[in-house]
């Protein structure tokens, strides 16, 4: 149950920052739109799971992935943003 709400919630910090860079990198209302969507949706998935472990693992868990999910998100969209110009 830890290591599947482990990357879940890493899923979510991943697609959070791609979000983020997609509204500020397009112009396009309908893929902001849709980021936000698919983020705030997913959001739901590693709600359910703070709510079924201990507060410390939690605590432990979102710190961890929102650091290593940040920052593998920004390395990726990096590289792929880098490859379109």
């Amino acid at each position: 149950m830890i290591l599947t709400y482990f990357i879940v919630s890493f899923i979510n910090v991943f697609i959070h920052v791609a979000k983020t860079i997609l509204v500020v990198k397009s112009d396009s209302k309908v893929i902001g739109s849709l980021a936000n969507c698919i983020c705030y949706t997913f959001s739901a998935v590693v709600i359910k799971f703070i709510a079924e472990v201990d507060l410390w693992i939690a605590i432990c868990v979102q710190a961890t992935t929102n650091f290593f999910g940040c920052y593998v998100a920004m390395l990726v969209c990096e590289k792929w943003l880098h490859k379109e110009k």
